[in-house]
């Protein structure tokens, strides 16, 4: 396991520098700002894989994918953040003039990805929305899912380029032509240290777990990192982001074990479910003859003469009972760990055992990003007012009276340009 970091390391070592010397030929703003994307999350993956080598070596414990438990796939979709701006600067779009391009880190221990890269976000938008679906194998149930909102603040012919030709003519025209080859070589030094180029700044965090889990959208809060006020460059997040984190364990799709019964019909247990046929050759053309939930509630007992399991659960307020025929003493004790273990598996799970949850094939969100209108605002669907006393949360349009076809998002011209559009252009 620490060879296949190391190994990790190593070519995230080679990314950065290919990165880098990409980032100092590039021409244009777009390709500057994705060259500086893929550096920043190129040293936060070689940050993440060191500091985890470090953490095996001290403390001499299992490495990250060998912990007990029923492993699962989480998955990141639909994300979308809240922008607040000034009502004059959106709806007259006059007033705030400044385009940020923004993207978001998702970790889960050593494993990160970044989203698409929005460019340029200015007053006109209401909501930052991600096509991205990413997808985390092996992760446990203890899991810390994080959230990194970055973002830089665009200007004016910034391009990397355009810059080096600038103060290259300052040289030639303004000093000698030995001095100015020196200051020429310093600043090939300099850009292909990655010190000049666009530089993203963490604007914001959130931290999720198993807790967070759903298979339908939820909100969630944001952490701003410079709540206090960093002037002009600080991108204008409302304290609140959107998204659909789903879990499925794996034993949902795979089988965690089967065999032969005793009295010649077969067994399978697959995602918290005991199956039962009353013939081993039936399991292939037939349905199950019975299925026996397997969860936290469940009661497993051993009988002392026989190699017999029964399964007890408890149904409507009555007591149910299944038993497992099996052959010898040694496949009674394999099913015992495995049963025992999906019992401790389904109560360690919570949410994400008690049904499967659908798990998006990565990458599709970017092909089937297509928007012809608007959508509506979350605005329109973010709480203001947090309430002891009471569990309703006022939105924006019942504090305004805001119906449907008046709300924030209608306001705003629906010709907008989506984000597909500004970046083609």
């Amino acid at each position: 396991q620490e060879l296949d970091l190391e190994q990790k390391i190593e070519v995230e070592i080679k990314m950065r520098e290919g990165t880098t010397k990409l980032l100092a030929a590039c021409k244009h703003q777009t390709q500057s700002l994705e060259a500086a994307k893929s550096l920043l999350t190129s040293n936060e993956r070689m940050s993440a894989y060191m500091a985890e080598l470090q953490r095996r070596k001290r403390q001499q414990i299992k490495a990250y994918c060998d912990s007990e438990g029923c492993r699962a796939r989480v998955c990141l979709s639909d994300l979308r953040m809240p922008l607040i701006w000034r009502d004059t600067d959106h709806f007259k779009n006059k007033g705030d003039y400044r385009r940020f391009a923004v993207f978001c880190l998702a970790k889960i221990g050593t494993e990160m990805y970044d989203t698409s890269l929005l460019c340029p976000v200015d007053r006109s938008l209401t909501d930052l929305t991600f096509p991205d679906i990413l997808v985390f194998n092996q992760v446990p149930s203890d899991f810390t899912f994080t959230l990194e909102v970055y973002s830089h603040m665009l200007r004016d012919d910034m391009s990397i380029a355009s810059t080096r030709r600038k103060i290259k003519n300052t040289i030639h025209t303004s000093i000698s032509r030995t001095v100015g080859k020196k200051l020429a070589a310093s600043l090939r030094d300099e850009l292909n240290s990655g010190k000049i180029g666009p530089h993203f700044e963490l604007m914001a965090s959130a931290r999720l777990s198993l807790d967070d889990v759903n298979d339908s959208i939820r909100t969630h809060d944001l952490k701003l990192e410079h709540a206090d006020g960093r002037g002009g460059e600080q991108l204008p997040l409302f304290g609140h982001f959107c998204c659909r984190l789903a879990a499925q364990p794996d034993c949902f799709m795979r089988e965690v074990i089967s065999s032969t019964t005793k009295d010649g019909g077969h067994a399978s247990l697959q995602g918290f479910t005991l199956s039962l046929w009353s013939d081993s050759h039936l399991r292939w053309t037939c349905s199950p003859q019975s299925t026996t939930p397997v969860n936290k509630d469940t009661i497993l007992k051993s009988t002392k003469n026989t190699n017999d399991l029964i399964l007890v659960n408890e149904c409507e307020g009555k007591e149910e009972s299944v038993t497992l025929k099996l052959a010898n003493n040694d496949e009674r004790d394999v099913w015992v760990k495995h049963l025992t273990q999906q019992i401790n598996d389904h109560d360690r799970w919570k949410v994400a055992a008690e049904k499967a949850m659908e798990i998006y094939s990565p990458g599709s969100g970017k092909q089937n990003f297509t928007r012809s209108y608007r959508q509506g605002s979350l605005y329109d669907e973010t709480p203001l007012i947090d309430s002891e006393c009471s569990d309703y949360r006022p939105s924006v349009q019942d504090i305004f009276g805001l119906t449907p076809s008046t709300s924030l998002s209608s306001c705003s011209s629906s010709s907008s340009p989506t984000f597909r559009e500004r970046s083609l252009s």
